[in-house]
């Protein structure tokens, strides 16, 4: 390879990295850079720079998989563990980009999309993190459907570009349109939030840490956190699996204080033969449901069908229920890193959306900050409120 090519592979993979780390992050107007991986894409030099730069682009967006998936795993696990699913993952979601790119700059108009559908859906979507797609909601607030349309309008225009007579003075009007699309995206301000979303700081609480001192003594201080903030006609969200196994001496604990308004909490189901239902549970009054079943549980770490202890994934649950007259849509923990749920949800036409994250193995990570930025991103989408409660 000559040097100019060899330069430019290297400024390509080195873009695509900058755009992933600082794209996603604490900002959601940052995620509004994602479409621009379209170019670096495009103009790469051949297949294997266009591989190695989205390769280089999903690495960067999941950083904190190394340290996160050792902390998930334990000490007993080896710490090559994380660092072997953050490069499979970033492969695997690479992978469309380089088969689809062409050498003969064509087809653009069919071989984007298609990359796109194939990192949304599974089974590639299942690890379907850092999707360009997510940008809608930072560059195109309260336009739906049309804001996702906008933006592979946006990766079209880049990679026709690159492909023109004058590829700098058309990629430059491309990057004119997207940093005006942030300007307009800024000025948008997200409706405030429908329910009060509860933090919490709890030990020993995670899929598996079922000690039943420890459940009783976290949902007492669960009990006293909402005490304070309970109201008639108010909602309480708390974080996923906060509340443990939901036994029905847990219910009765909760119910017995009969707190006023709705009080949301993760909480897992237990199935006969070992598996599991990662779920929300709504208490109002005397009364307790089930509102919310995921969907998508965390590949390897949580959904594994081949054990007896896996959770169950409820692929083709809608992902919204009514609470309090309210249409709610809701994404607990890993599938708000993700396209796929989202857009399953969105289909229903949410009025809110509410998430529910346990981040005790990343919260010295980014995962937190980019899942609540996506999760503020589909919101602003819609144009609709957002609540996001973490355990970390």
């Amino acid at each position: 390879m000559n040097r100019p090519l060899a330069g430019l592979q290297l400024a390509n993979v080195a873009t695509a990295a900058v755009i992933g780390y600082a794209g996603w992050g604490d900002h959601v107007m940052a995620l509004g850079l994602a479409p621009a991986i379209a170019y670096v894409w495009a103009q790469s030099p051949n297949r294997l720079g266009a591989g190695l730069a989205l390769l280089a682009y999903y690495a960067a967006i999941s950083r904190g998989l190394p340290h996160g998936t050792a902390v998930f795993f334990g000490p007993e696990a080896s710490p090559a563990w994380g660092w072997v699913f953050w490069l499979a993952s970033s492969l695997f979601l690479a992978l469309p980009w380089l088969i689809l790119w062409p050498a003969q700059r064509r087809g653009y108009w069919w071989r984007v999309p298609l990359a796109l559908l194939l990192v949304t859906l599974p089974p590639i979507g299942v690890f379907g993190w850092g999707n360009p797609l997510t940008a809608a909601g930072a560059l195109y607030p309260a336009t739906g459907w049309l804001g996702l349309l906008a933006v592979l309008a946006l990766m079209l225009a880049y990679c026709y570009a690159t492909a023109s007579a004058q590829p700098a003075r058309n990629a430059l009007m491309v990057h004119a349109a997207l940093a005006l699309s942030l300007v307009y995206g800024s000025l948008h301000t997200q409706p405030a939030a429908t329910v009060q979303a509860m933090d919490t700081k709890l030990p020993g609480v995670g899929i598996g840490q079922y000690d039943f001192a420890r459940t009783y003594a976290n949902n007492q201080q669960l009990i006293e956190q909402a005490r304070r903030e309970a109201a008639p006609g108010k909602t309480l969200l708390f974080p996923e699996t906060v509340a443990g196994l939901w036994l029905g001496g847990t219910v009765k604990l909760w119910q017995r204080e009969a707190l006023p308004g709705t009080i949301v909490l993760g909480a897992a189901l237990q199935h006969p033969g070992g598996d599991y239902t990662n779920a929300l549970v709504a208490l109002t009054g005397e009364s307790e449901q089930i509102i919310y079943r995921q969907r998508v549980p965390v590949p390897v770490g949580m959904w594994h069908p081949w054990a007896a202890d896996s959770a169950i994934a409820h692929w083709r649950d809608p992902g919204v229920t009514t609470l309090q007259g309210t249409r709610y849509g809701a994404l607990i923990c890993y599938e708000q890193l993700l396209a796929w749920p989202a857009l399953q949800t969105l289909w229903h036409r949410p009025q809110a959306l509410i998430g529910a994250s346990n981040d005790w193995w990343s919260a010295d990570t980014s995962i937190p900050a980019i899942q609540r930025s996506v999760m503020n991103a589909w919101g602003r989408l819609l144009g609709i409120p957002v609540a996001t409660a973490f355990n970390y």
